[in-house]
């Protein structure tokens, strides 16, 4: 009989969980970890109302988020 794991293709339950999750998103390069972090940046200063900052364009004309 297979595991649950097998059948679905995720674990079932929290044992273990932490870890495993940390394990999947050390497999993310960090570029997109940081993209991933400025996405969610202009979302939370969308949702919240705030006028977003102005952000100066990086030499690969990615938007480059500053901190006031």
């Amino acid at each position: 009989m297979s595991s649950d794991r097998e059948r679905t293709g995720w674990e079932q339950g929290w044992s273990g969980h932490e870890t495993q999750q940390l394990e999947r998103l050390s497999r993310v390069p960090l570029p997109e970890k940081l993209r991933w972090l400025e996405e969610a940046h202009h979302l939370v200063l969308h949702l919240s109302g705030a006028a977003p900052a102005q952000t100066p364009r990086a030499p690969d004309d990615r938007r480059v988020t500053r901190h006031r």
